[in-house]
């Protein structure tokens, strides 16, 4: 056998042991198999509930699938959707839900399937953060019609590219197959397209709250880059991630230890949900919670000069992410009228990620802490 098509046998034998799935589909990214997903089951013209703070690119694969976005916010504690949350939307019969894992946090996807099961809704779970945790019980790419994961740049196994469908219908599985053998291969071209792309987004999401005339400039960049969306990997670019996923729960462990210290240098106790009576607070821990990076909500009012602190610190790591889609998907799908999402945009407001990623050791965490508390001692 071949060494790159070895890598992509061992790449999915590797996620069958960490998720318990049958049917493993590559991809090159997790966005592709979301498109894939809703093709496959004919969906065309249909209502798809997506979280309202979750990554651009699910709104991408949702309008790239020819189906339409309808925004659902979520549960202020820990960014994820709830049934309570879905209920208020039963009305527009959607075809479909995204519910995604913010942060690593695990949704409640007992009470989400159940829900999308009585209604007659298709369940992707979006586990692309959340890879190694555990929820309810199972791992997180477990639940659903289908579930996709992640290993593109900074995700929990960072391979920069790649991601996967993943489902339980053998059936299912060849006609999403069929449909991505015809995507484009991951090459040059499409690399700095992805970086053109991730350099104009990162400064417009800053600003369009500010300056609402931004957002017409989002339907021609859609135009533009749309087809960052859907692409495939070619064997020989799966070469490195075998031996990412055997060192996984090596991270696994050293995530824990760094969140851990975390806690202790910063005085949280993430159990107590404090509603924003402190200047730096967590997002509440599910059981089975394995974070992606370090959530801090930090108070509106001063999140942006603590971000900027941060970064003249030469702490660039720390970020904003993710902002509310309210505004892209207003200015992408205007025959859908979207729901006010409040929470969403509180928590996108607020929240600053910290990083826990590969780089990160216990002086460069000390030195993220001690900046944090300078500036809360100069407030």
């Amino acid at each position: 056998m071949k060494p790159a098509t070895s890598a992509a046998r061992q790449t999915i034998h590797h996620l069958r042991e960490l998720t318990h799935r049958q049917q493993i589909v590559l991809a090159g990214r997790a966005a592709a198999g979301i498109w894939a997903a809703l093709r496959a089951w004919g969906f065309q013209e249909q209502v798809v509930l997506i979280p309202a703070n979750t990554c651009y690119i699910v709104l991408w694969a949702v309008l790239h699938s020819g189906n339409h976005p309808l925004l659902v916010d979520v549960d202020r504690r820990t960014g994820n959707l709830t049934v309570e949350g879905l209920e208020q939307h039963r009305a527009a019969r959607p075809a479909a839900v995204i519910p995604c894992h913010m942060y690593g946090l695990p949704a409640p996807m007992t009470a989400i399937c159940q829900w999308a099961h009585a209604n007659g809704v298709k369940i992707i779970e979006d586990a692309a953060l959340a890879l190694g945790a555990t929820v309810e019980g199972q791992p997180a790419g477990s639940y659903g019609d289908a579930s996709i994961l992640s290993f593109g740049l900074g995700k929990m196994v960072d391979h920069q590219v790649g991601g996967a469908l993943l489902t339980d219908d053998p059936a299912f599985a060849r006609e999403v197959r069929r449909l991505l053998a015809d995507a484009p291969l991951w090459n040059d071209t499409l690399r700095d397209l992805t970086n053109e792309w991730n350099s104009l987004y990162w400064a417009l999401h800053q600003f369009e709250a500010q300056n609402p005339r931004l957002l017409t400039l989002y339907p021609p960049l859609f135009a533009l880059y749309a087809d960052l969306t859907v692409y495939q990997l070619a064997p020989h670019d799966w070469m490195g991630l075998p031996a990412l996923l055997r060192q996984f729960p090596h991270q696994q462990a050293r995530r824990t230890q760094l969140v851990a210290l975390y806690d202790a240098a910063l005085g949280i106790q993430p159990e107590q949900y404090l509603e924003n009576k402190t200047l730096c607070q967590p997002l509440q821990r599910p059981a089975g919670t394995l974070l992606w990076r370090y959530p801090l909500l930090v108070q509106p009012q001063v999140r942006d000069e603590l971000l900027r602190h941060l970064w003249e610190q030469g702490i660039h790591e720390a970020t904003r992410w993710y902002p509310a889609l309210r505004p892209m998907t207003t200015a992408l799908a205007p025959q859908l009228s979207q729901p006010l999402t409040p929470v969403a945009e509180t928590l996108g407001a607020s929240i600053i990620n910290l990083p826990l990623g590969e780089g990160i050791g216990e002086t460069a965490l000390q030195r993220i802490v001690e900046a944090i508390q300078a500036f809360e001692m100069n407030i």
